[in-house]
């Protein structure tokens, strides 16, 4: 069993007795609420539900575990309740995102935007595609953006679908590399594959591509098998790297020279297959945006644009 949020879809169903009423409901489509129950039942080993003409019936195991899942979601809305405050006015955002420049601009101007004296709590994490994907689709963060290879951008929106997230498109752009202003290659106007091929990548270890068939994953691991590469999980890691590394280098998407300047590092365009790249938006279906909500997402656009390749 994965989350409360599954307990929630089977006493759904079970108020309902109709997956389709369930769905709609729950603001999902009835295939991926019967995929979530057929799941959990699995996890379980128990048939909680007798597939029948008059619609979904409880059987005898199933409604001990409905009795007990209902108690659990009532223990946690009473937790909830304690400790959240009566008169509770903060504004709340929280969003996983890639480590990029822009989308941490888009989130400072964003809070900058509602003024001093606004009380807020938000969340801001940095993170890969698929814990993105994962947070957004079990409540942890409200919105997310993900980060991906255009030609692999069927697996992501099939994946997004099975999981009632929807989407809207924030950035197109071809990665660029970063490397120190000493580099070796730091004078070369624009540099391709076989530039690279000596010096050593850091790049962020926590990037996978979802359902990818067995073939093409291992057509993308060879891919990295004669590099040298060194994997980081947090921005600041790659940024110490890239400049006490020598002859490190990094994939990046582009930004103004200026942030660049920050540390000591300059950015050159690239040829390379494959290398053109999208973020989007990600929140669960029929999620209804806030004033605020709005506001993060014009700055964002705006970021997007400012940093180029759109």
């Amino acid at each position: 069993m994965n989350s409360l949020l599954q307990l929630k879809y089977a006493v759904e169903v079970e108020n309902t007795g109709s997956i389709s009423k369930a769905a709609e409901n729950l603001y999902m489509n009835q295939p991926n609420l019967s995929k979530a129950i057929r799941e959990l039942e699995d996890d379980l080993g128990v048939t909680i539900f007798d597939r029948t003409a008059k619609g979904m019936v409880p059987t005898e195991r199933g409604r001990e575990f409905l009795r007990y899942a209902r108690g659990i979601l009532a223990q946690v809305d009473e937790m909830e309740a304690l400790f959240r405050p009566a008169e509770d006015k903060k504004i709340r955002f929280d969003l996983c995102a890639p480590r990029s420049g822009y989308i941490s601009r888009a989130f400072a101007s964003f809070v900058s935007s509602l003024g001093p004296d606004a009380a807020i709590r938000m969340s801001y994490r940095e993170s890969g595609p698929m814990r993105a994907i994962k947070s957004v689709s079990n409540e942890i963060n409200r919105f997310g953006i993900i980060r991906y290879q255009a030609v692999y951008e069927p697996y992501y929106l099939e994946t997004l679908d099975e999981r009632s997230l929807e989407y809207e498109p924030v950035r197109s752009f071809t990665r660029a590399v970063v490397m120190h202003r000493d580099h070796p290659l730091a004078k070369k106007a624009a540099l391709n594959e076989s530039d690279l091929e000596s010096f050593t990548e850091i790049l962020y270890g926590d990037w996978t591509v979802p359902a990818l068939p067995v073939a093409e994953a291992r057509n993308l691991a060879r891919a990295y098998e004669n590099k040298k590469t060194i994997s980081v999980y947090e921005r600041a890691s790659q940024m110490e790297l890239l400049g006490g590394v020598p002859g490190s280098y990094a994939l990046v998407a582009p930004e103004r020279q200026a942030f660049w300047d920050c540390f000591s590092l300059v950015q050159r365009p690239c040829t390379l297959p494959d290398n053109d790249y999208r973020d989007i938006l990600i929140y669960r279906s029929g999620y209804r945006m806030t004033a605020e909500d709005r506001v993060f997402i014009k700055k964002l656009k705006e970021q997007a644009g400012e940093a180029g390749g759109i």
